[in-house]
């Protein structure tokens, strides 16, 4: 009998999850810029007092690592299935 080995990442749930949850995660940051964009003045003072903010700091880099992570799920499936 001949045994097979599988080659390549066969991570299945998991990469599944973590493209939704990343997704996620950017679609919240997204529509937060947005209705931030509608409702602040358009000055510099007022944008440098929210991005100011330690929990905006920490949601930016959060999507910031969200796309990465994103689009390194993506790029690597892609990579693996042709």
């Amino acid at each position: 009998m001949v045994e097979r080995k599988l080659t390549g990442a066969h991570y299945g749930l998991r990469d599944w999850a973590m493209q939704r949850a990343t997704a996620v995660i950017m679609l919240i940051y997204t529509v937060v810029l947005l209705v931030v964009l509608f409702t602040l003045p358009k000055e510099y003072s007022a944008w440098q007092a929210f991005f100011n903010q330690t929990w905006v700091k920490v949601f930016t880099q959060v999507s910031f690592l969200a796309v990465f992570l994103h689009a390194w799920v993506g790029i690597r499936d892609l990579w693996m299935d042709y």
